[in-house]
């Protein structure tokens, strides 16, 4: 009884340690380019298994104030496959000097974000 109750413990301690890892390999690369006009050109690509790919928000915060200055939302519900990509422009109406900007993407296995400054 006592190496099955031990047995069990360390399964349970191993699998607590092991589950932040999955942090570390995301579903879906995101990848900002430098902006055109008002406009930023996303690239995701899939790294793992198939999702759909549902919502891209683009927010641009002043560095100066930490405020937000524009925020912009994108449906997507497109499929993305295992190492495909997707390329895609998200704009802000907002004047961009010195700003930093974060893209957020949600799909069917959770959000990844990245950001641009």
């Amino acid at each position: 009884m006592k190496l099955i109750t031990r047995s069990a413990i360390a399964l349970v301690f191993l699998l607590g340690l092991a589950t932040p890892l999955l942090a570390a390999n995301p579903d879906v690369a995101v990848r900002i380019s430098p902006p055109s006009g008002t406009c930023f050109t996303v690239s995701l690509r899939n790294l793992g298994a198939p999702v759909t790919v549902q919502l891209a928000d683009l927010s641009v915060y002043d560095p100066k104030t930490c405020k937000r200055i524009c925020f912009s939302e994108m449906k997507l519900g497109k499929p993305l496959n295992p190492c495909n990509s997707m390329t895609f422009k998200i704009c802000c109406q907002a004047h961009l000097v010195g700003y930093i900007c974060r893209v957020r993407v949600r799909h069917t296995n959770g959000i990844n974000e990245q950001w641009y400054y």
